[in-house]
């Protein structure tokens, strides 16, 4: 009788012991509540807005690819600081510690980095656009560049074989207004220069910077001494035949307070202050948005 219960008891503790290995199978593979990885994405230039459209997930985690932090933010907001492809991926986990992984390619745009060094050398402006270019091919002064995304604002110039900036008068219009400054009759549509650099360009010799001063646009100006040193130019390079070029930079702070651009234009003259040219030939100024 005791062998019966025995066995009894046995068989039954067995089943109970199936039964709960049963269960716990079926809990965990259930697929209703595995997580399921995914995302899409949109950008505006290198700031991507990434959003989670995964499934029965608690936790998440993002490898933005690029090598820097990762983020565990539902749907994060992210601005690369590299191009090209890249492989993003997000991994998300339930209240069981199960996971799901997936992984997407992205294309940021290419991220350019503009050095300019005052040295003669022009490779570095090859990613910069053109600001203004003379279209009549009359005149010196052919095309300029204009960079300002540091602490100088740096100018190319690129002409023909007459452009020698022996003498110039250049004139800066500093606060995007066009109606505040010296109100040149050149350039009638747009002009308002608080600023005039006179002298010769490529010698850094005797020239210097004017502040603006009368309050009737009028041709009023006040020297700031020293300044003409916070010019710093490279000498007249010739390209080829018929092309000369050169570049100059300006440090920002000898130019005040800068507004939403910046615009420049150039008389040209000869050491005997005869004119040469005038740049850029169009009523305004050749501006930069800031």
């Amino acid at each position: 009788m005791k062998k019966i219960k025995l066995t009894q008891y046995i068989t039954m503790l067995v089943a109970l012991l199936f039964l709960a290995a049963c269960s716990g199978d079926d809990s965990s593979s259930d697929s209703a509540t595995k997580p399921v990885a995914d995302f899409s994405f949109t950008n505006d230039g290198s700031t991507f807005t990434f959003t989670n459209l995964s499934t029965n997930g608690t936790k998440y985690r993002w490898d933005f690819g690029d090598l820097y932090y990762p983020s565990t933010e539902k749907d994060p907001v992210y601005t690369y600081k590299i191009g090209g492809e890249i492989r993003v991926s997000l991994t998300v986990t339930n209240d069981a510690g199960e996971e799901s992984f997936i992984t997407k390619t992205i294309t940021a745009p290419r991220i350019i980095i503009i050095d300019i060094n005052i040295d003669g050398e022009f490779d570095d402006w090859n990613d910069v656009a053109v600001t203004d270019e003379n279209t009549s091919g009359n005149g010196s002064i052919q095309k300029i560049k204009i960079w300002a995304g540091g602490p100088n604002v740096n100018v190319y110039l690129e002409g023909n074989k007459k452009m020698l900036m022996e003498l110039v008068d250049m004139y800066i219009n500093t606060d995007g207004n066009t109606a505040t400054g010296f109100l040149h009759s050149n350039w009638s549509e747009g002009s308002g220069a608080e600023f005039l650099f006179e002298g010769p360009m490529v010698t850094n010799g005797w020239g210097q910077f004017y502040n603006h001063t009368d309050p009737n646009g009028g041709w009023g100006w006040a020297g700031i001494a020293g300044s003409g040193a916070n010019l710093k130019a490279s000498a007249i390079v010739s390209l080829n035949d018929t092309t000369n070029a050169m570049e100059f930079s300006i440090p920002k702070s000898q130019l005040g307070t800068l507004g939403s651009s910046i615009g420049i234009a150039i008389t040209e003259m000869t050491a005997g202050w005869a004119g040469v040219a005038n740049f850029p030939e169009a009523p305004k100024f050749s501006t930069l948005e800031l």
